[in-house]
């Protein structure tokens, strides 16, 4: 697993973010709210595909569309731009694995236990796309780039093909998370806002091995290791202190 990967994905997208930020925060026609605030938010991860391998072979799970909730707090600055230190938590049980050897040969599955989760920590840029007045100054556009750590977490995870491949992983490993994402926000009144939006966590390398004994053999796959990867929708309410407006 190429472990730049999730690196440059990250880097990318906040380089062009803070670039356009830096270049429109002194010439957008923001509304001039400043101070702290604080929120919440619940949603939904994707169903997706996380691809892992180990001792050759490739270990692919589907997951199920999972659950996202935590809560935020940041300080917002009068040109729009707002910093936020994030704490979330994503959880998503496992549909189906399919293991393909070192040789391609794909192996139908025989049973499938497992759950996959995240626990995040992440410090974000965001910009507000709001102005003064009109309809922009009370519903209005956002986009978002940060950098963390990912408590990640494979649990109970076992499967058995009909080839009598057997696989297990069990356990965590903190390892650097990213996320980009955009959504809208609804001023509610001075204090209130509401939210809705898109996020994508990435991961570098997750390498997690089982619990219990693991023996390197040709019908055993012990452990996992790849790249974590959460798609997200999500609905948050945001408290502005103080509520002044200018």
């Amino acid at each position: 697993m190429n472990r730049r990967l999730p690196l440059a994905l990250g880097l990318v997208p906040t380089f062009f973010v803070g670039l356009m930020l830096s270049c429109s925060a002194g010439a957008a026609g923001n509304a001039g709210d400043t101070g702290w605030y604080a929120g919440g938010e619940i949603g939904v991860d994707i169903s997706t595909t996380q691809n892992f391998n180990q001792n050759g072979t490739g270990v692919q799970n589907s997951d199920n569309t999972g659950f996202l909730g935590g809560f935020n707090g940041g300080w917002l600055f009068a040109n729009g731009l707002r910093a936020e230190l994030a704490f979330d938590y994503h959880y998503a049980s496992v549909g189906s694995i399919q293991a393909t050897a070192a040789n391609g040969i794909s192996s139908p599955i025989r049973t499938v236990s497992g759950a996959v989760s995240a626990a995040t920590v992440l410090g974000s840029v965001l910009y507000d796309f709001k102005q003064p007045d009109g309809f922009f100054a009370v519903i209005y556009p956002y986009v978002l780039a940060g950098v963390g750590v990912a408590d990640v977490g494979v649990r109970h995870e076992n499967f058995t093909t009909f080839q009598e491949t057997m696989g297990s992983a069990d356990g965590s490993k903190m390892v650097l998370a990213y996320q980009f994402g955009f959504g809208g926000a609804w001023d509610l009144d001075s204090n209130w806002s509401a939210l809705a939006g898109f996020r994508y966590l990435l991961t570098s390398d997750v390498s997690i091995k089982p619990s219990g004994s693991c023996t390197s053999s040709s019908t055993n796959v012990c452990g996992i290791s790849g790249i974590y990867r959460a798609p997200s929708l999500f609905l948050g309410l945001r408290y502005k202190f103080g509520g002044s407006e200018s």
